[in-house]
């Protein structure tokens, strides 16, 4: 999968300052007791996932840390609910690229009120100047702030009428994407890929004057390599977190022809993921969705087959239009519903390449 929504913030603003089939070898995390406080979420761990197969090309929690390489990001978004029983959506990330030789950072962040109809969101864009540690994160721009790794992690988000504070401890073993954690793209250039697709999430989260005590789950994406020539492509991404405790993700990139790159991992109750083939998944949208501030059109609900199973995917707030950014994104909270039933996240990108004037 591409996540590489809003990188060419990072391209143009420093332009100008410049002189598939098979079953996944998964890991386990090592991180030790330090960092983030453990998470009372009421999820425990699977302690039935099998032994780990070794990789070559991802091992943790070494490689939660930063890499050399042309760009990167940590990604956070989660499924939240309050005692009273209203949802929330969140999204947390960090990127970091280097451009014309020198370092920068983005940070997005964002929140769905599903009950309120609403979404805040916003981006931050400046130079690297945030340390390295080995095993981990500990990074701060502006309000943004996420420190972490070996799967415990601590988020801060704050945008214009929300924040949040989240404690985040994975309940599953990682789940490295394309069987080992690695794909050389067609269209020229690698990734590296891994998830934490299960994770504990609690803490609290403020929408305009309220602040809540909040539990659920979140998925944790991380990617890093020589990812620039795909900045200019679309794609969707889907994240199923499925209600019988297994994950689900589905990525199709495409160009003007069509996809390009297709590819779907299934994660079972027990932490076994299997890779699977074009033929083996499908995504079909139901409809559309018109932006009021952009003035661009993108699909919204999508019938989701995976192997023998349908579901259906719902956006529960239409409008969650990540329209702060460049290039410009839709990436939301939906309801599974069908064969299975659950939670899902899903990014949009390259359906806004020419928006008109912005209107909050």
């Amino acid at each position: 999968m591409l996540r590489t929504a809003g990188l060419a913030t990072i391209t143009l603003t420093l332009a100008a300052c410049s002189p598939d089939a098979g079953t996944t070898a998964d890991v386990t995390d090592a991180g030790g007791a330090s960092g983030p406080p453990r998470v009372d979420a009421g999820v425990q761990t699977n302690g039935s996932c099998p032994a780990p197969l070794a990789s070559p090309r991802v091992s943790l929690p070494k490689d939660d840390g930063a890499h050399d390489e042309n760009m990167e990001w940590w990604y956070w978004t989660g499924h939240l609910q309050a005692s009273d029983g209203r949802w929330f959506g969140f999204e947390e990330v960090f990127f970091r690229a280097r451009i014309n030789g020198i370092r920068a950072t983005m940070v997005h962040s964002a929140v769905t009120d599903v009950a309120g109809g609403a979404f805040h969101h916003l981006a931050r864009v400046a130079t690297w100047d945030m340390p390295l540690r080995p095993n981990g994160y500990d990074y701060a721009l502006d309000e943004q702030t996420a420190k972490g790794g070996g799967g415990r992690d601590a988020l801060h988000g704050e945008g214009a009428g929300y924040s949040f504070d989240l404690a985040l401890e994975a309940t599953k073993r990682p789940t490295l994407q394309d069987v080992d954690g690695y794909t050389d793209y067609s269209f020229g250039g690698y990734t590296y890929y891994y998830s934490r697709e299960r994770m504990a999430a609690a803490g609290t989260l403020t929408v305009g004057d309220e602040t809540l005590a909040v539990t659920g789950s979140a998925w944790f994406d991380h990617q890093y390599g020589d990812i620039r020539v795909a900045v200019d492509r679309g794609w969707d991404w889907f994240a199923l977190e499925l209600d019988d405790n297994r994950e689900v993700m589905l990525f199709t990139v495409r160009d003007a022809s069509g996809p390009v790159v297709v590819g779907a991992t299934l994660t079972d109750a027990d932490c076994v993921t299997t890779a699977l083939d074009a033929s083996q998944f499908e995504a079909t949208s139901l409809g559309s969705w018109k932006s009021p501030h952009t003035g661009c059109t993108y699909p919204a609900g999508w019938k989701v087959r995976v192997l023998d199973q349908h579901l259906t995917l719902t956006p529960l707030v239409a409008d969650q239009e990540v329209w702060s950014s460049t290039p410009i994104y839709w990436e939301g909270t939906c309801s599974v519903e069908g064969d299975a039933k659950g939670r899902a996240y899903v990014e949009l990108s390259g359906y806004c390449t020419d928006p008109g004037p912005l209107t909050p």
